[in-house]
């Protein structure tokens, strides 16, 4: 995992966290785009995730041909 995920999860966590605390504090229509905020970064977390192990499945399947053709 790369330091930018781990940051970027994190800010999700927090966002998440102070959404809830302002809710109770000021109510939910008050602290509505805290929570958008934060699902946002979540679809950016999920998304850089889906990315990363696309790319690390093509290397292993690049990887894999290669063999192949060694002792094929």
């Amino acid at each position: 995992m790369k330091l930018f995920d781990i940051i970027l999860f994190v800010l999700v966590f927090c966002t998440f966290i102070i959404g809830i605390d302002q809710a109770v504090v000021v109510g939910f229509a008050e602290s509505y785009w805290i929570f958008m905020f934060s699902i946002v970064l979540l679809f950016l977390y999920g998304y850089r995730k889906g990315q990363r192990k696309a790319a690390e499945k093509k290397m292993m399947k690049s990887s894999q041909n290669k063999k192949k053709r060694k002792h094929g």
